[in-house]
């Protein structure tokens, strides 16, 4: 069966949000949904780069909802963000410094692990690697030092204009499909922490193994709701962390499998171990929190307040917070390990031919 997205071909506006649209199913063109979650207030957003970016969207409290596709397992908000609230969610993020930390943070140990496990399942020494939605360019920078050709497509223009000063070649602002590339010209494409974000992501996964050469890999990771907290925060009545402003689709591990099989691409790993991931420690926490240096006065006003809550109420939240997180982590394996029941799933895939 031809795999494309279903969910853009007639969106439906909401008229009380002017930034959410209704939507089927991205890969199977379905309406048939189990209702999962309902996405918070902006104060109760965890997150300041969530607040912050919900605050800039025009949207009814309660408007935001997660639901599960009942013919073929895709989770996905419904309604969900526009086209343009999108666009303005993370130009509004990215251009207020310290708003997202995975933005501006430093990436260099988990990057060159990816880059490792890439280059073993290549027979090309130096490859041509484009990063679809690249960031501030941290991925192309440490694949550049190897020597490899580098090319980056961004949705953002803040971002794509940081990534190419960065990096020294220009970054394409806008679809990786109107770069240029011919089919089967590239060795390999990575979408970091991308495929969630997007309106349509079915069609950037046929085209993207479509630019692929025989034995070129496709490196990906996603949110995983099939995941271990996931499952705890359900049976305790919680909502899953997982369920975010800007993720727009979820994908479990027998959903990818099925998927990247229909595209002629043979899973090599797919794993939840996370190298950055530790378990929760409230001391090295506590000595962090100290030795903090104060936010600049002049950023603060920018990204709303969260809601204030009592003492108790906050240490009960942080110590739910732990919980969580040990469970989380524990999830993951171990490195080299075959566990899929993380947050996340990270996939290695390889196309044959």
């Amino acid at each position: 069966m031809p795999i494309f997205s279903h969910s853009i071909q007639n969106p439906t506006p909401c008229p009380d949000s002017p930034d959410l649209e209704t939507v089927v199913c991205d890969c199977c063109g379905g309406s048939r949904t189990l209702p999962l979650a309902v996405l918070p207030p902006v104060d109760e957003l965890a997150l300041p780069m969530h607040r912050l970016g919900a605050a800039a969207l025009r949207f009814q409290t309660g408007a935001v909802r997660f639901c599960r596709c009942q013919d073929c397992g895709l989770v996905y908000m419904n309604p969900r963000l526009t086209e343009n609230a999108v666009a303005r969610f993370y130009d509004t993020v990215y251009a207020v410094k310290g708003a997202a930390p995975a933005f501006e943070s430093d990436q260099a140990r988990r990057t060159n692990l990816y880059l490792d496990r890439i280059a073993a399942l290549l027979a090309v020494p130096q490859p041509h690697v484009l990063d679809i939605g690249c960031g501030a360019g941290q991925f192309l920078h440490l694949a550049q030092a190897r020597g490899w050709t580098v090319s980056g497509s961004e949705l953002s223009g803040v971002a794509a204009e940081k990534a190419g000063r960065l990096l020294g070649v220009p970054v394409y602002h806008g679809d990786f499909r109107e770069m240029g590339f011919a089919p089967a010209s590239l060795d390999v494409i990575t979408l970091l922490s991308v495929l969630e974000h997007l309106r349509a992501p079915m069609d950037t996964l046929r085209d993207s193994a479509a630019l692929l050469k025989p034995g070129g890999v496709l490196m990906f990771n996603v949110p995983n709701p099939d995941s271990w907290e996931y499952r705890l925060s359900r049976l305790t009545g919680q909502r899953w962390r997982g369920f975010i402003i800007e993720h727009l689709y979820y994908f479990t591990p027998a959903f990818l499998r099925r998927c990247l099989t229909e595209l002629g691409l043979d899973i090599r790993v797919m794993s939840s171990w996370n190298p950055d991931s530790r378990l929760p420690n409230p001391l090295r926490d506590l000595r962090a929190a100290r030795a903090a240096a104060p936010a600049p006065a002049t950023s603060v006003p920018m990204i709303p307040a969260a809601r204030p809550v009592s003492l108790p109420r906050r240490l009960l939240r942080q110590a739910n917070h732990y919980l969580l997180d040990a469970v989380s982590a524990l999830s993951e394996g171990r490195q080299g390990g075959g566990s899929v029941s993380g947050n996340a799933l990270f996939v290695w895939a390889q196309k044959r031919g």
